[in-house]
């Protein structure tokens, strides 16, 4: 018997009532966990809900057709049915979950087919939309966010930190959501964040970036998560209350950061700490809620912090490859993406004109 026996489909296992090709259930327990880690939690359950709504779809015609496998002509009926009502980004999104659930299935994907990808095109063409821009602050807005926060309270405390880490260090709002205490380290010069996965390192290499003491000491991110790890670990002395400098004129750092523990956690209404840790929705809004209360305008979500960096340090002459490393960033025309609009009087030509 040949050792490059074909290895068992999911086709050919029955799925349970309810239950999609995107769930592993050919596999043991132990390989399921690995196949599932394959992909954020996140990302799996937006594809199971991709799909069950492309089956439901595929039901409702008349006659109905089959979902799995699907066909070319079917995928591109069902983009063309709501091109009008969707992103053209949100109908790739849908071609990715189903060209998984082939995949998983043992079935070639009709999303690959070039009748498919034509006609999204096609929909991408049509339907241009504005791209929908958040808010991307600068200091001056983040001092105007964080002005009504009391360090001393733990709830003011944890924001800020979450606020001004998020900023320098260029963090999506699922990176924020995954620190843990033992990811953020103070040394002499500042703060070590160790980023252990992320959109562009989904294997989890991870990163490690540093975030530098603030000028300002209330937009300085080392001294915040000083202030929030006081209330955090109580026992940790490292309240910036009482800093004892370095040579450098910075605090000195604190002793080694408990080790177990999200870096950012719930609290209640009686500033009770949970132990459970933010989530991504949570921390988005924080950050909105908060631009609310302090009357601040535009869009503010999750992203904002991120754009915000890329902009501001943009603006103050960073080179783009300091950029793109530091934000993580695989490509220019990404990074770009992300400080077009923010910076569009930047070395504007317009002024050189003599109108």
């Amino acid at each position: 018997m040949s050792d490059a026996s074909p290895r068992p489909s999911p086709a050919l296992v029955p799925l349970p009532a309810g239950a999609t090709p995107l769930e592993p259930v050919a596999l043991g327990d132990g390989a399921a966990g690995y196949a599932a880690a394959a992909r954020a939690p996140r990302t799996w359950q937006a594809y199971r809900t991709d799909f069950r709504r492309f089956q439901r779809w595929c039901t409702a015609q008349s006659p109905p057709v089959p979902a799995l496998p699907a066909t070319p002509a079917t995928v591109a009926a069902y983009l063309a049915a709501h091109a009008a009502s969707h992103r053209p980004s949100t109908l790739a999104r849908w071609c990715s979950a189903l060209a998984v659930a082939h995949d998983l299935a043992g079935h070639p994907s009709p999303t690959r087919d070039p009748a498919v990808r034509t006609v999204l095109a096609g929909i991408r063409r049509t339907h241009r939309a504005r791209p929908h821009r958040v808010a991307a602050p600068g200091p001056d807005q983040l001092r105007t966010l964080l002005a009504p926060l009391d360090p001393d309270q733990p709830r003011d405390a944890r924001d800020r930190a979450l606020i001004l880490i998020g900023f320098a260090g260029a963090l999506r709002r699922s990176e924020l959501a995954a620190l843990t205490l033992a990811d953020l380290v103070l040394d002499t010069d500042g703060l070590r964040v160790f980023i252990a996965a992320s959109k562009t390192d989904p294997t989890g290499t991870g990163h490690t970036r540093g975030l530098a003491y603030g000028t300002h000491p209330d937009t300085c991110p080392v001294r915040a998560w000083q202030a929030w790890l006081h209330h955090r670990h109580p026992s940790h002395p490292s309240h910036p209350s009482q800093p004892v400098p370095d040579r450098g004129g910075h605090p000195a750092p604190a002793p080694p950061t408990p080790r177990a523990g999200s870096a950012f956690v719930g609290i209640d209404r009686w500033g009770h700490l949970a132990t459970r840790g933010l989530s991504d929705r949570a921390i988005a809004a924080i950050i909105s809620d908060r631009a609310r209360a302090a009357g601040l305008p535009g869009h503010w979500a999750g992203h904002s912090l991120r754009r915000g960096f890329a902009t501001t340090a943009y603006r103050a002459g960073t080179a783009e490859i300091a950029l793109m490393r530091h934000g993580r960033w695989r490509s220019p025309a990404a990074m770009r993406g992300y400080i077009d609009e923010g910076t569009v009087w930047t070395d504007n030509p317009s002024r050189t004109l003599g109108l």
